[in-house]
C-alpha cells in the first residue's frame, strides 16, 4: 500500500489551485462522517444516549474503537481549520491530505462518506495516488457491508423526496423498516483496528437520529432541516430563506437556546412552501408502491407510465400517425421519438414534481395541449375530435403522481383509504428533539446561535368548456415549451435554463 509520504510526494506535483480543490473536496466528505463526530461531540452533546434511547441498544464499547487518538487529532484539526475559515498554504494542505489518506481509519471514513458512485471514488483515489489502499479496502467484507448500508439509506432518502417532495425522517424510518422487514446486523464491525466499530454505518443503530445525521451530512442532493424534514432540492431556495429567518429570529438573543425556543421559531415559519406541502399532503393517502418500484424513484427522471398514457399513445397511433409523421419530419426526428417527446412533455405539464409543490393549473395544461397541436400543424376534424383528444389528455393528467397528493394520482385520491405514517408532530419531541438539536449545534454555532441541550388537489378531469372548443384559436406570440431550445441562446433546453427561473 502507498505510504503517507508517497501520497504527499504525489500530491505536491499538482498546482496550488488544484491542491486547494482536492483538499476542499476531501474535507467536505471527511467531515460528513458522523462516526467521528460522535467522539468529537461526546463531552458536550447527548447523541450517544439519544441513539441508545431510540434503538434500545447500548453502545457498549469505547469510542477509540471507532476512531483512535491519533486519528481524532487529525480530524479535529481539520474541523477546526474549516470552521475558523483559516487560509492554508499549499504545503499545509498537502500534509493534511496525506495525513488523512495515509491513515487507515480516516481513509475508510472518507470512503464511507463519499456520496458518488464507486467508480467516481476509484477515479478520485487515482488522482490522490492511493489506489492500492482503495483496492484493498474495497475487498474488505466489513467495508462492503457498511458502504452497502450507506447506499441503501441514501437511495431510500432520494427516492422518498423524488416521490413525495418532502418527508419527515420519522416517516422515512418507518418506510425503510417496512420495506426491509428485518436487517441482518452481523458483519458491520472489524475484528480489530482503530475503526473496529461503527455506529452510523450499521442497521443495529438505525433510528431517526442516525438517519438524520447520515442524510444531512452524506447525501448532498437532499436538504435537511433541523427539525427533521428531508426536502427535494427544488425547495433549496425556500430552505435558505428559512435559515435566514432563523438568524433574524434569534438575533440579539444573549442566552443559550432551549427546545421551546426552536419550537417557537418553527411555528412561525409554517408558511414555508415545503411545510405547507407537508401539511396539505398529509391529509391525503400516502402512495406506497412495491420496494422495487419505490427505489426506481432514485432516478429523478423516472415516472410510472400509466395505462392512461398507453391508451393515449395507441389513440395517437391510430388516429394521428400521418399528422405526427409530418410534424416529426419537420423536427428532424422519427415518429416514435416525436410521440415519445410529446408524451413526456404531457407528463411534465401535468405533474408538480420538482416544481416546489405548487398546485397544477388545469387551464394551462389544456392550453398546452391545444397550443402543441397548433404549433405542429396537427389539425382536428371538428369539436367532437377535439373533445376526444382532450379527454385522453385529461385521463393522463389524472393518472400522474403528485406531491400534493402524497404521491398518489388524482384518481387514487378519490378511491383509496388514507394511509398515515405520521406519529409525531412537526416539531419532534423528547429524544428525537434532543437529537435534532444536537445535530444542529454546529450549524447554529456558525450563525452565532448557542443551544442548551439540557434546558386538496384540483380534479382536472372535471374541467368543462361552456362554449366548447371551436378550433378558431389564434396564435399571437410563439410559446416556448420546456423541451424547446432556450431563447437566451445557451444551447440548453428551456426547462433546464431560464425555465427554472420562470418556474
Amino acid at each position: 500500500m502507498e505510504s503517507r509520504e508517497q501520497i504527499a510526494n504525489h500530491i505536491k506535483q499538482y498546482k496550488a489551485q488544484d491542491v486547494k480543490l482536492l483538499y476542499d473536496l476531501m474535507v467536505k466528505i471527511l467531515l460528513g462522517n458522523n462516526d467521528f463526530h460522535l467522539d468529537e461531540k461526546a463531552g458536550r452533546d447527548d447523541l450517544i444516549s439519544v441513539i441508545e434511547e431510540e434503538t434500545g441498544k447500548k453502545i457498549d464499547y469505547q469510542l477509540d474503537t471507532v476512531i483512535g487518538k491519533e486519528s481524532v487529532k487529525i480530524f479535529r484539526q481539520i474541523e477546526e481549520l474549516e470552521f475558523s475559515g483559516s487560509k492554508l498554504k499549499k504545503a499545509q494542505r498537502v500534509e493534511l491530505m496525506a495525513d488523512v489518506l495515509g491513515d487507515d481509519t480516516l481513509f475508510e471514513g472518507f470512503c464511507l462518506a463519499f456520496y458518488d458512485t464507486d467508480e467516481s471514488l476509484l477515479n478520485l483515489c487515482k488522482i490522490f495516488s492511493c489506489m492500492e489502499r482503495y483496492n484493498e479496502l474495497a475487498q474488505n467484507e466489513v467495508y462492503q457491508n457498511r458502504k452497502k448500508y450507506m447506499r441503501l439509506i441514501s437511495d431510500y432518502a432520494i427516492a422518498a423526496v423524488n416521490l413525495y417532495g418532502v418527508i419527515h425522517v420519522t416517516e422515512l424510518q418507518t418506510l425503510i423498516l417496512e420495506y426491509e422487514n428485518t436487517f441482518d446486523e452481523n458483519g458491520y464491525n472489524h475484528v480489530d483496528g482503530n475503526y473496529k466499530n461503527t455506529v452510523m454505518f450499521t442497521p443495529e443503530f438505525i433510528c431517526t437520529c442516525t438517519l438524520h445525521q447520515l442524510i444531512g451530512d452524506s447525501v448532498p442532493a437532499i436538504c435537511t432541516t433541523m427539525d427533521g424534514f428531508l426536502l427535494h432540492n427544488s425547495f433549496l431556495h425556500a430552505y435558505q430563506i428559512e435559515q435566514e429567518k432563523m438568524l433574524q429570529f434569534f438575533k440579539g438573543t444573549k442566552r443559550e437556546l432551549i427546545e421551546n425556543d426552536l419550537e417557537r421559531f418553527y411555528k412561525s415559519v409554517r408558511s414555508s412552501s415545503f411545510r405547507i406541502l407537508y401539511e396539505d399532503a398529509g391529509l391525503k393517502q400516502m402512495y406506497l408502491p412495491t420496494k422495487k418500484e419505490f427505489l426506481q424513484y432514485t432516478d429523478k427522471n423516472y415516472y410510472e407510465v400509466s395505462n392512461a398514457e398507453k391508451e393515449m399513445r395507441r389513440y395517437i397511433e391510430k388516429k394521428f400517425t400521418p399528422n405526427f409523421a409530418n410534424a416529426a419530419q419537420k423536427a428532424g426526428v422519427s415518429v416514435k421519438e416525436f410521440v415519445d417527446d410529446f408524451m413526456k412533455e404531457l407528463h411534465y405539464q401535468a405533474t408538480d414534481m420538482g416544481k416546489g409543490g405548487e398546485e397544477r393549473d388545469p387551464h394551462k395544461y389544456t392550453q398546452f395541449v391545444f397550443n402543441f397541436l397548433q404549433e405542429y400543424g396537427i389539425d382536428l376534424e371538428d369539436i367532437d375530435q377535439a373533445n376526444e383528444f382532450l379527454g385522453y389528455a385529461m385521463k393522463v393528467a389524472n393518472s400522474v403522481r403528485l406531491w400534493c397528493n402524497h404521491g398518489c394520482t388524482p384518481n387514487e385520491v378519490r378511491r383509496e383509504t388514507p394511509i398515515n405514517l405520521r406519529t409525531t408532530t412537526i416539531v419532534p419531541e423528547s429524544s428525537l428533539a434532543a437529537s435534532m438539536l444536537a445535530e444542529g449545534r454546529d450549524q447554529l454555532g456558525q450563525m452565532g446561535i448557542n443551544i442548551d441541550l439540557d434546558a386538496t388537489s384540483t380534479d382536472i378531469s372535471s374541467i368543462s368548456f361552456d362554449n366548447g372548443i371551436n378550433g378558431t384559436m389564434t396564435k399571437t406570440t410563439k410559446k416556448v415549451y420546456p423541451n424547446d431550445p432556450c431563447p437566451c441562446g445557451s444551447g440548453k433546453k428551456f426547462k433546464k435554463c431560464c425555465g427554472k427561473l420562470a418556474g
